[in-house]
């Protein structure tokens, strides 16, 4: 008897003792504290800083001057560290010099006053601490679900990793590629003839000829015409996997696209003057002319250079720092000095590896580091049957069921009126022609809607109608609300739910530009942000009671070449062939379609489908969390805490979805339609608070418990939380946590456990999902393998080159890997599978270089809790079919649908601004 297997290896290997190696530990005396306190209480006084002393700089000079990991721990704003770990020994007088110097560069000391015989207690008794060799591998903690370290295990573990590699050299593509390390445990390219080149004049004709002037000097000519260079650059780590009893190793391959200036750059390199020495990692600050070496790495290279007697820059008379834009000229091939370029820049190099370097990258370093790779096995394939298709833009399964009026009585209304709110006059003619053809009314695409309300089905209506003023951009937003509320169609009768379709005008990439140029100095040049009419429009027409979704300007889509040879027998066919590129306009009217709350009963059959789908009825519900900070500008500003509960609700065969909406105060809530929860958000502002709010767990676990009102013919809940997001207020949400059993309270160190976890035992959720997607703690797909076995014996093992499938990780019964396919992979356009089959040494076709090259990408769900007569993989295969079958888009979402929901309610918001969210984590450990 035959069968075959599909087994998917990830780009993250094992790892063992061996591997891992030792580290010194430095103790600090306890009489390191008042001398530590002291130092601190000068630098405040000389800089005025609140902060504890600035040891990166330090830690920075160590690593250079050692060939050493180097981390002080543990890490605390307020108190002395208790010891300092290196991977190798650095030499006492070196560690002394090094401590005397950087207390000289903190204490902003005159450079020509700079003295090596500076009397330094800190110095004295750092240096004067034995160092004890100890093994890594003894310092993580095991339980039966996962593994633990403190910070500074982690650190070291990625230095051995990352030198391991580096000490190989790799061969691809006919190419001899060596990787040369930096000071924070990533590898690259530094050889110039293995950099990736092009330029802009190469790829003309491209979206990137719109943005030519990357050097910020007006020099449009000299954009286009110049060379530019792109690296490969590998950030090592080593990280925790659920289910796995050690630490693995994981290789996150990036394009790093090199500047040819250093204004507004982030992030630089230095090569020191030793050519088998690390790269100085140098960070920068300010903008424009201004950009400088930041606080940390300028006290770094003060006392490194001291060492070294290197001048790292050139320096003018009247020059105080170490780095001048003026003084460094990067527009030529790449030197001692790199750069990265600024986010805020195009670039005619695109981003991504491809498939065929992930795959070669996995080999390779399976073979460095002589261990298998982190492997996982398929337990359920693609499609996860009844899915949702529009191959023509149009959603007919949703739009021409038979029971349409029962899906909007689910969603809590009898019928949709839909206002179409326009500036020109063309946009109309696109409002009308979209309407038509997703409605399934051809005939209006030609003799037109018309004015006042008109019927498009039995149950829809639309008005379109001219708001110049209202929809335009400008500084008189305070006048936005009178114009709303003049509005034709606002009084619509008990049971009308209104949407809003509304014009705009937005051009990421001149909007950029512009608002560069506002912020030069005397520039008369508004920021365009400032003038937008979009998130002031949301809200007052949120506040008419209108649920507002933005149309943009026309930009033809590519089309694909698949379905020109479909033949056209309908009306509604030849519309929908003529409205081909308007992919913008099929996204707003799916996206006006969620914020109505409707959904399609497909999803039903999709949960239940095979032998391993949910056959009771379950209320499946999303937790969304995210913290936006204050504005940088205004100091008094408290951060934001957002945080969404949504619930698909089974309802006598269709599908009803809840938000849950806190009160103003926060005290309370209610569970309340999605549209109505939607439209009561966005008149409000964003609520203050932050992630570590102590009351935050009990008032979720609130909102649960008041579901139960809700549920209806249910057997109970599933929730699904985005463990990205919501890591550090649950402990079992955390890897190092997993194993861990929670009291007869549901708590773990005084804490709730999971949400809900406080509840009793029949109000908890019948199971928690953790999901997490799209982040840097998850190793990438790389290498599957389809096996046959004949009579339970391996026959062959053929290499495969897509996975689209569910994967249980090894040696875990409640972690699976959802591997995804890119939708562009899997486009028409020319260059969608770039990459594939060889490397970008392989390719030299500029246009295909300057696009961005796909691979799998990956979704992990791990099971945290789930009835114990139950297999996890019941609510796996339900989180992955979530993720699979979007409700209103094509192809897949990021999250399960209920999270999903949730994050675009979020972002709908019109405060909501994206932010660097920091998470509340004590260890680098990952998930």
């Amino acid at each position: 008897m035959s069968s075959s297997e599909t087994d998917l290896s990830l780009l993250a290997c094992h790892t063992d003792e061996e591997l891992l190696g030792t580290v010194c530990l430095y103790p600090l005396p306890d009489k390191i504290e008042p001398t530590w306190k002291k130092l601190r209480e000068e630098y405040r006084g000389v800089t005025g800083s609140k902060a504890n002393l600035p040891y990166a700089g330090l830690l920075t000079v160590l690593r250079a001057i050692g060939y050493t990991s180097a981390t002080l721990y543990p890490v605390s704003k307020a108190d002395p560290p208790k010891f300092l770990a290196t991977t190798r020994p650095i030499d006492r007088d070196d560690l002394h010099a090094a401590i005397v110097l950087w207390e000289q560069a903190l204490l902003q000391t005159p450079g020509d006053q700079f003295s090596f015989g500076y009397l330094s207690q800190l110095a004295d008794l750092i240096a004067g601490t034995a160092p004890e060799t100890v093994s890594l591998w003894d310092h993580i903690t095991r339980n039966t679900a996962c593994i633990d370290a403190p910070g500074w295990v982690w650190t070291a573990a990625g230095w051995a990793i990352a030198q391991s590699l580096c000490s190989e050299p790799w061969l691809i593509d006919g190419k001899t590629v060596r990787l040369r390390p930096d000071l924070q445990n990533a590898l690259q390219v530094w050889d110039n003839e293995l950099l990736w080149t092009n330029s802009w004049s190469a790829v003309a004709g491209t979206d990137g000829e719109a943005e030519r002037d990357l050097d910020g000097t007006g020099d449009d000519d000299a954009g286009r015409t110049a060379l530019r260079y792109a690296t490969l650059r590998l950030e090592v780590v080593m990280k925790s996997h659920p289910g796995l009893p050690h630490p693995v190793a994981v290789v996150h391959p990036r394009v790093s696209r090199l500047s040819n200036t250093l204004r507004n750059t982030r992030t630089a390199w230095f090569a020191p003057r030793d050519g088998n020495g690390p790269l100085l990692n140098l960070s920068m600050g300010g903008k424009g002319q201004y950009t400088h070496l930041d606080h940390t790495t300028r006290l770094a290279l003060d006392a490194w250079t001291r060492l070294h007697g290197e001048h790292v820059f050139p320096r003018n008379a009247d020059e105080t720092d170490f780095l001048a834009p003026s003084a460094v000229d990067l527009s030529g091939p790449p030197g001692k000095l790199r750069a990265l370029i600024p986010f805020s820049v195009g670039f005619p190099l695109g981003k991504g590896v491809g498939m065929h370097t992930r795959r070669e990258l996995a080999r390779y370093v399976r073979d460095a580091l002589d261990q298998p790779l982190v492997s996982n096995r398929e337990v359920a394939g693609r499609h996860f049957g009844h899915g949702r298709t529009t191959p023509e833009g149009r959603d007919a399964v949703l739009l021409d069921d038979d029971h349409f009026d029962q899906i909007l009585a689910a969603s809590g209304c009898q019928r949709l009126r839909i206002l179409g709110l326009y500036q020109h006059q063309d946009m109309r003619t696109r409002m009308q022609r979209l309407l038509a053809y997703h409605f399934n009314r051809p005939d209006l695409a030609s003799t037109g809607i018309g004015d006042g309300i008109k019927p498009l089905t039995d149950h829809v209506e639309v008005l379109l109608q001219p708001a110049p003023e209202l929809l335009a951009h400008g500084d008189y937003h305070d006048k936005r609300g009178a114009l709303a509320r003049q509005l034709d169609g606002l009084d619509a009768p008990e049971g009308t739910r209104t949407v809003a379709l509304c014009e705009t005008e937005y051009d990421a990439k001149a909007w950029a530009r512009q608002r560069r140029e506002s912020k030069r100095r005397d520039s008369t040049v508004q920021n365009p942000y400032h003038l937008d009419a979009k998130p002031h429009v949301n809200k007052e027409l949120a506040r008419c009671g209108v649920l507002t979704q933005f149309l943009t300007l026309y930009k033809p889509g590519r089309p694909n070449p698949k379905k020109k040879n479909r033949e056209i027998t309908t009306d509604l066919a030849r519309l929908g062939r003529e409205l081909e590129g308007h992919h913008r306009g099929h996204m707003a009217i799916a996206d006006m379609h969620r914020a109505a709350g409707l959904v399609h009963p497909r999803l039903t059959k999709a949960l239940s489908f095979g032998p391993n789908g949910l056959k009771e009825p379950l209320v499946h519900v999303g937790l969304h969390l995210r913290q936006q900070r204050g504005k940088k500008h205004v100091r008094t500003e408290e951060p934001k805490l957002m945080w969404t509960l949504v619930a698909l609700v089974p309802r006598a065969g269709q599908w009803q979805t809840l938000a849950y909406l806190p009160d103003e105060n926060r005290t309370g809530g209610s569970w309340l339609d999605y549209a109505t929860a939607n439209l009561l958000f966005r008149s409000r502002e964003l609520p203050e608070g932050r992630r570590r709010d102590a009351l935050l767990p009990r008032l979720i676990d609130r909102a649960l418990f008041r579901l139960g009102s809700h549920a209806g013919a249910a057997h109970g809940y599933v929730l699904y939380v985005s463990g990205a997001e919501a890591r550090s207020v649950w402990p079992l949400l955390a890897n190092k946590h997993l194993g861990k059993t929670p009291d007869s309270d549901g708590l773990i160190d005084n804490r709730p456990a999971l949400p809900g976890f406080t509840l009793s035992e029949d109000q908890r959720p019948r199971a928690v999902v953790r999901v997490t997607s799209a982040s840097t703690d998850l190793a990438s797909p790389a290498l599957i393998e389809r096996r046959t076995r004949v009579d339970d014996e391996e026959t062959s093992v053929k290499e495969g080159k897509l996975a689209t499938g569910l994967f249980q990780l090894e040696q875990s019964n409640h972690t699976y890997i959802l591997c995804n396919l890119p939708n562009q992979y899997s486009g028409g356009s020319r260059y969608a599978r770039a990459g594939e089959a060889y490397s970008r040494w392989g390719s030299t076709d500029p246009a295909e270089q300057a696009e961005t090259w796909y691979s799998h990408t990956t979704t992990e769900i791990t099971v945290l809790h789930h009835p114990a007569d139950q297999a996890s993989l019941t609510y796996g295969l339900a989180a992955a079919r979530l993720c699979d079958h979007a409700l209103h888009w094509n192809h897949r979402t990021q999250y399960p649908a209920p999270i999903h929901l949730g994050i675009q309610m979020d972002k709908n918001h019109p405060e909501y601004r994206r932010t660097i969210d920091l998470f509340d984590t004590d260890t680098d450990s990952g998930l």
